[in-house]
């Protein structure tokens, strides 16, 4: 310490130290940030709270639609009295006389109460009232200033019915073959025990006319399109001209194509690293020259060959013909006796009916809007609801009951009614054949541009097309797939080429297809650069010139495909009278949807080859991995995760598109559904219903819109589980691939 106290230093530091002007300036406050970052947490707040909102106006909006509400029996000041549901209250602007007489009524003290705001702003009142077979609308607005009196009776019920929407009334009896074996407050009891009867009835009659007998109905179909296409084969036997190829000698025949090309390009990549001369280049190439020639040949020996000429003849023809009309007796002899099962059902449904009466107009609830004088069906009942006698539980059951029956139910009334299970099934299917259709198609050509195309002029303008490709309207593509997919490649699958080549011609330029294949691996081979030496002048102008040959070559592949003269097409007798891939489909608006949501997975695809760490490319091919090892085995596992995630993109992208689809195959109401229990299980030709697009007719097609709108918001928060539903299982997919990996960044 008296080291320290007898320092030179030690004085001045225990002085008072003199003040200094500091000529250092003082930090803006934007220097640090801070605006900017209370800016960007204001705007994330934002955004999140309006998200929020929205989701719970949906889930409020969409959860309430089948609650069980009071009825209420209003009756008017001119005597009036209607069963009706309350809705909503609004102020309105009444007119002249109408206030003079609010006025009025309101000086006398004789205004209902609640019929002003407390602002002295006159409110109304919407019902729904149902009935429409009785001609009332189904909602009403009624000025509160016109009720005389608002009470709910225990007995009044709505009833929720197969069709004409719901009808509002009071049990009055149950008939069984015009007798009444129940009346007044028996009806509910009576009612609840044939119910059970009825619906089974019900059931089986929705059984035998919309699955077994339309099924029967299209097997018929195809029988008449089997005996015309035999018919259309004997007249090419007896013209002399060829059958062509069926579809699986077709499927050999593109197999061997592609066989040829990944033959070709082996070539074209392998025989430069291997030090091979140039005579064995040579031979090489005369080896698939060789392999060219020989499937020639066998093309030409398939194609026209004697033996491989018209199979059918008037014999074989008739033979056919007889099979094909036994088996239509046998289906026609089913039908009648189905059709007959269904008069018989009709007829045990008549027999059961019930009465309920409109206070309004005093008559009864009819079998239909035409059919007014019969009571209605036991079994056209879904449901009868006494609102205003029922427990808690009770309510429950019936809120329960009623979301059962919409997520299992087919529709009913333009899908005012009943359920959306078939609507949910045409989505879900759409959503996965998209999956499986783009995620293939996206990585593969991610993969190429990131490991290993030149990163280049060409690669970057690709790159900028994708991502302008992402920012294209939806309705374009939908434009699109339907003049590609529907209008030009449907209608070759059905009816092959609309101007065939003669046949003359097509050989010749076979040939050349085959010159033109051969000189691309030729010169690919040749000129072709060894990956231990720099490219030159040579390598350069062979390597453009091969890619152009094998450009030609896949152009003319195309060319003689279109115009081929020995392919008929697969449905040509169901023309023209019923397309099958002509016309719009799920198959299409999958592939649509695919093209739509492409660049998303390109994107994201490339975006997680780039973030697998080098060294860990380095360390497989220092390992002896060779390239396409190393990205198989390492890189893309790696990339999984990211992967996933432009397909978790997709998915949400494709799931909610409505404009393309109402192209190229969405309807409001589907015949039958895209899969079934009938082989080929998945009918890909057939048109599909789907959440996005039924919400779009229920909210601005509808015929009754006002109605309808408690189901937009139900099934908008359905497309919203589902979607939710679809991402959560990719997201814990990744997840668990992520953890298995490893690397949070990958």
């Amino acid at each position: 310490m008296a080291v320290l106290a007898n320092h030179p230093r030690s004085e001045a530091t225990s002085a008072p130290a003199s003040p200094v002007l500091s000529l250092r300036r003082r930090t803006p406050p934007d220097a640090g940030g801070e605006p900017a970052v209370w800016t960007m947490g204001l705007t994330l707040a934002i955004s999140l709270a309006m998200i929020a909102a929205l989701v719970v106006v949906i889930v409020w909006r969409g959860g309430t639609t089948f609650l069980v509400r009071p009825i209420d029996r209003v009756t008017l000041a001119t005597g009036e009295a209607f069963l009706g549901i309350p809705v909503q209250d609004e102020v309105y602007e009444p007119l002249p006389s109408e206030a003079e007489a609010i006025a009025a009524a309101a000086a006398a003290g004789t205004l209902p109460p609640h019929a002003l705001t407390p602002e002295g702003q006159p409110l109304r009142r919407r019902y729904r009232v149902g009935n429409r077979d009785l001609g009332q609308q189904p909602f009403r607005w009624v000025p509160l200033h016109e009720v005389a009196e608002i009470d709910r009776p225990p007995e009044a019920t709505l009833v929720e019915r197969r069709g004409w929407g719901v009808f509002l009334g009071f049990p009055d009896a149950v008939l069984v073959d015009g007798e009444v074996v129940a009346r007044g407050e028996a009806v509910r009891e009576e009612l609840k025990r044939q119910l059970a009867a009825a619906s089974e009835r019900a059931e089986r009659h929705e059984e035998l006319t919309q699955r077994r007998i339309p099924s029967l109905v299209r097997r018929l179909s195809e029988i008449g399109w089997e005996r015309r296409g035999a018919r259309r084969e004997l007249e090419q036997a007896e013209a002399g001209v060829s059958r062509g190829l069926p579809a699986a000698a077709w499927a050999g025949v593109l197999l061997g194509a592609i066989a040829s090309g990944g033959a070709g390009l082996f070539l074209t990549r392998r025989v430069p690293r291997v030090r091979w001369g140039v005579r064995r280049r040579l031979t090489a190439t005369a080896a698939f020259g060789a392999f060219l020639l020989a499937g020639v040949l066998a093309l030409a020996a398939a194609l026209e060959h004697p033996w491989a000429g018209p199979r059918m003849t008037p014999e074989r023809l008739a033979r056919v013909e007889a099979e094909l009309d036994a088996e239509a007796a046998e289906i026609q002899a089913e039908q009648a006796a189905l059709l007959a099962a269904v008069r018989e059902l009709e007829a045990e449904d008549a027999r059961y009916r019930v009465r309920f009466v409109d206070p309004l107009t005093g008559r009864f609830s009819p079998e239909s809007g035409t059919l007014l004088d019969r009571p209605m069906k036991v079994s056209q009942v879904v449901r009868t609801v006494p609102a205003n006698a029922m427990s808690g539980f009770e309510r429950a059951g019936v809120y329960l009951a009623r979301w059962a029956e919409y997520l299992s139910q087919s529709p009913r009334e333009g899908g005012t009614e009943g359920g959306v299970f078939p609507i949910i099934l045409g989505t879900v299917v759409l959503t996965l054949l998209l999956t499986i259709s783009v995620v293939p198609l996206g990585v593969i050509a991610a993969i190429y541009l990131r490991e290993y195309a030149p990163q280049g002029f060409v690669t970057s303008v690709v790159r900028i097309a994708i991502n302008n490709l992402a920012g294209v309207p939806s309705i374009v593509y939908g434009m699109f797939g339907f003049g590609f997919f529907c209008l030009t490649l449907g209608r070759y699958i059905d009816a092959g080429p609309q101007a065939p080549m003669p046949r003359p011609d097509w050989w010749p330029l076979l040939a050349t297809l085959g010159l033109v294949l051969l000189l691309a691996a030729a010169v690919g081979a040749l000129t072709a650069k060894r990956p231990e030496h720099e490219p030159t002048l040579l390598n350069r102008v062979g390597a453009f010139a091969s890619g152009g040959l094998w450009l030609t070559a896949v152009a003319l592949a195309l060319w003689m495909v279109a115009r081929t003269p020995y392919f008929g097409g697969f449905f040509s007798e169901k023309l023209p009278e019923s397309p099958t891939f002509g016309a719009t489909g799920i198959l299409w608006a999958s592939f649509t949807l695919a093209l739509l949501t492409l660049p998303v997975v390109i994107v994201a695809t490339e975006e997680a080859i780039a973030a697998v760490p080098r060294s860990m490319r380095e360390g497989s091919i220092g390992c002896g991995a060779s390239r396409w090892q190393t990205i198989s085995r390492i890189v893309i596992p790696a990339a999984s995760p990211g992967i996933l995630t432009g397909a978790i993109l997709a998915m949400a992208r494709g799931a909610g598109e409505v404009a393309p689809i109402m192209l190229v195959g969405a309807v409001n109401l589907a015949p039958a559904p895209p899969v079934s229990t009938e082989a080929p299980f998945l009918h890909g030709d057939r048109p599909f219903m789907h959440l996005g697009f039924h919400i779009y007719n229920l909210g601005f097609q509808s015929p009754d819109s006002e109605a309808a709108l408690p189901l937009v918001w139900t099934t908008t928060l359905l497309l919203i589980a589902i979607v939710l539903v679809l991402n959560l299982t990719a997201v814990i997919l990744r997840a668990r691939i992520r953890a298995k990996t490893g690397g949070p960044g990958l």
